[in-house]
């Protein structure tokens, strides 16, 4: 019998194909598992159990007179409160929009997922705009990690990940502008990819984003979920000029074709990080595990450019963010500034008083980075680093101040490759003395999604799919 809280997609759409399980019976043990499991979690803010039952029954018919299923036929599907999903209201993950009405019409990225065959049931919790690395606001409340309720799933795609850890789906979606993908995954002992940038169209939206920074993903509990959910997802529209065309072969069918011997390059710190010995410790196992099939694996002292100016950079980065968030929202926030978390109204008008000498910096740091990884990818056909400098935080979010000072800041490994647009992924890689997971980082060059999700299907081999213990989820 298969275990359905934590059957993988693929398993999933393949009984539904098979006849064995029916769309109708998947969405109502879904809606079940939600109701006995997220009370304890907060990873759900929005369902529409009526809609989701008749878009089961309708799929039902359809299969029944033997009309084309879809990769993701009969899967339920969340959404990550930062995008529309036809029906379900998008709350932006602030309670200035608690109230917001059922949109009107899919994402580019939601229609294809659901043109696939999926069944859109509801949205995961996020931080306000995705401005944060714990998942928590003030109209849903604080999201908890399924290893440890008193810590947190991260941010900003936390919602998407506590769900997915803890079996209530086996897809959602994500997005990752700093690392929002890669680093709840990497707390909720996911894989996570951060595709390549303009990978997955993003839209429409009333304002672009220019800092492109952001990538659209899913979340996944294995790689080759991750690869199926990209091979639907993945390929240009003309909502977003900036997005790729299609990809010329499916990534799915990549994880199966043997890897070349690459050049591996291990980043340890950056010049900015301090990571906790659990993690250099996951590091080595994975470094000893490439170089065991046969990769050219070497430790590279390279440095992040302005390293010796940290955590400015970050800061820098961060100002320029808020600002943009500050010209989607300048109306709202000069009419109704209390309805915002008063912590997330006081970043924006932070950023509302950007410089354009602090721009023109910003924007120079990044060339210098376009130029350190292009030299970085002149040797080494993949990057292995952390995600994250340790496990997870606090529910309530990590000490900022203690982090910078320590070496721990959640984004030192990740936001690098938002910034200049490289794919990246975070894999499981065992647990730590706390019972927490662990993970690595895996970078590759633009455009290299194939060569990213093989390498990591390899270190998935190696070190397992995890599952948080039951009785932490309250089961």
């Amino acid at each position: 019998m298969t275990d359905l809280n934590y059957a993988t997609a693929t398993e999933l759409v393949t009984l539904v194909h098979d006849g064995a399980l029916s769309p109708r019976e998947l969405t109502d043990h879904t809606l079940d598992r939600i109701a006995t499991v997220d009370p304890a979690l907060n990873s759900v803010v929005a369902l529409d159990p009526e809609r989701a039952r008749a878009d089961a029954d309708a799929l039902t018919r359809r299969l029944a007179r033997g009309e084309q299923s879809g990769p993701l036929t009969g899967l339920p599907v969340l959404v990550k409160d930062l995008e529309d999903a036809a029906g379900l209201p998008t709350t932006r993950g602030t309670s200035a929009f608690r109230d917001a009405p059922p949109a009107a019409r899919d994402s580019v990225h939601v229609a294809r997922l659901r043109a696939a065959g999926a069944l859109i049931i509801g949205k995961t919790n996020t931080p306000p705009l995705g401005a944060a690395v714990h998942t928590a606001n003030d109209a849903f409340g604080v999201t908890r990690n399924p290893w440890n309720p008193d810590r947190s799933p991260g941010g900003s795609s936390g919602g998407a990940a506590a769900a997915v850890a803890a079996g209530l789906v086996a897809l959602g979606t994500a997005g990752d502008g700093g690392g929002s993908t890669r680093i709840p995954a990497a707390l909720c002992g996911l894989p996570g990819l951060k595709p390549s940038r303009g990978r997955i169209p993003q839209g429409p939206v009333r304002l672009p984003n220019w800092p492109q920074n952001t990538c659209l993903s899913g979340m996944a509990r294995t790689v080759r979920d991750t690869a199926l959910h990209l091979d639907v997802a993945a390929g240009y529209d003309a909502c977003d000029p900036f997005s790729l065309p299609a990809p010329s072969g499916s990534y799915v069918a990549a994880l199966d074709t043997p890897l070349p011997a690459l050049r591996v390059g291990i980043l340890t710190t950056l010049g900015v990080a301090s990571p906790r010995p659990e993690m250099l410790a996951a590091l080595e196992r994975v470094a000893a595990l490439l170089r065991g099939e046969g990769h050219e694996v070497r430790e590279d002292d390279a440095v992040l450019p302005d390293a010796d100016s940290y955590p400015h950079p970050f800061q820098l980065r961060q100002k320029l963010l808020a600002y943009h968030r500050c010209l989607g929202l300048a109306d709202e926030l000069a009419s109704r500034r209390d309805d915002f978390e008063p912590w997330f109204a006081r970043l924006l008008e932070d950023g509302s008083k950007l410089t354009p000498e602090e721009a023109a910096a910003h924007w120079l740091h990044r060339a210098q980075l376009d130029q350190w990884t292009a030299d970085l990818f002149d040797r080494y056909d993949l990057l292995l680093l952390p995600t994250v400098p340790t496990t997870a935080w606090p529910a309530e979010g990590p000490d900022t101040l203690t982090a910078v000072r320590e070496g721990t800041l959640p984004i030192a490994y990740t936001s690098v490759f938002n910034d200049t647009g490289h794919p990246a992924i975070t894999v499981p890689a065992g647990l730590a003395p706390d019972g927490l997971p662990c993970s690595v980082q895996l970078a590759a060059p633009h455009h290299r999604e194939d060569r990213l999700l093989a390498a990591a299907r390899l270190v998935e081999e190696a070190e397992g799919v995890l599952r948080p213990p039951a009785p932490v989820i309250g089961e």
